[in-house]
C-alpha cells in the first residue's frame, strides 16, 4: 500500500535553505585546491619558487665579464724571456749598474701578465715579481710590485698612450726606511719588438720628477 508523498511545511523549507547557504559559504572560503578533509586554518602550500642560478652559472657569468679584452693586448709585447740592464744613481752621482733576467708570461687565461725578475749577485741580489693587468671596472692599467727590498706591495695605476707605446702609472707609498711618503711614476715604454724600458721617477716638491731607476729589457 503506497503512502501519499508528504509535502514539507514552509518552516522546513526555510531551514533546508539556510543549511544549503551555510555549506556553500564554507566551500567558498576554502583555498584553491583544498578539500573538506583539511583541518581548519591549514593553508595550501605556496607555489614553487623560481629556479636559483647554480654555482656553475655564477662562475660562467663572472668569467664572461672578466674576459681579457683589446686593452690586454697592449701588454703582449712584454711577453717573453729578457735580459735586464738595471741602472740607478750611486754615491757621489756615479751610476750603478747590474744585469739580470726576466721571465714574463700570461697567467689566469690571459687576465694578468706575470713578470719574474732577478738582478745582481750575493747580498745585493734583487728579486722582484710584478703583475700587470687592466681593470675592466675602473678602465685603468695597474701593476702590483713585490720585491725583496720591501715588505709591502707597490700598486701604481694609470693609462696607455697608443702614440708613444707607453704605459704611465703613478702611485704613493710610505718608505719603510725613512718613513717619508714617496710619490712616484713608472714609465714603461716599448721601443720595438725586442726592447722595452722601465723608468721610475720620484716626484720632488719644487722640482721636475727625478729618475731613480732605469731598467732596459732586451
Amino acid at each position: 500500500m503506497s503512502h501519499p508523498m508528504r509535502v514539507p511545511t514552509a518552516g522546513e523549507r526555510r531551514r533546508r535553505a539556510r543549511v544549503l547557504l551555510l555549506v556553500l559559504a564554507a566551500a567558498a572560503s576554502l583555498p584553491a585546491g583544498a578539500n573538506e578533509s583539511q583541518p581548519a586554518g591549514v593553508q595550501a602550500p605556496p607555489p614553487p619558487a623560481a629556479p636559483v642560478a647554480s654555482v656553475d652559472d655564477e662562475i660562467v657569468r663572472y668569467m664572461a665579464v672578466s674576459r681579457p679584452g683589446a686593452e690586454h693586448r697592449w701588454l703582449d709585447p712584454l711577453v717573453g724571456s729578457w735580459t735586464v740592464d738595471l741602472r740607478w744613481p750611486g754615491a757621489g752621482g756615479a751610476e750603478t749598474r747590474t744585469t739580470g733576467t726576466s721571465e714574463n708570461r700570461w697567467i689566469l687565461d690571459g687576465r694578468f701578465l706575470l713578470c719574474e725578475s732577478t738582478a745582481g749577485d750575493g747580498p745585493s741580489r734583487i728579486d722582484a715579481t710584478t703583475i700587470y693587468g687592466f681593470d675592466n671596472r675602473q678602465k685603468k692599467y695597474f701593476a702590483l710590485g713585490l720585491h725583496n727590498l720591501a715588505s709591502y706591495i707597490m700598486q701604481p695605476s694609470g693609462s696607455y698612450d697608443t702614440a708613444t707605446h707607453s704605459f704611465l702609472l703613478s702611485g704613493r707609498e710610505r718608505d719603510e726606511v725613512t718613513g717619508g711618503v714617496l710619490v712616484y711614476r713608472e714609465l714603461l715604454k716599448g721601443e720595438g719588438r725586442d726592447r722595452y724600458v722601465l723608468s721610475v721617477y720620484f716626484d720632488v716638491p719644487g722640482r721636475t720628477p727625478v729618475r731613480v731607476i732605469e731598467a732596459v729589457y732586451t
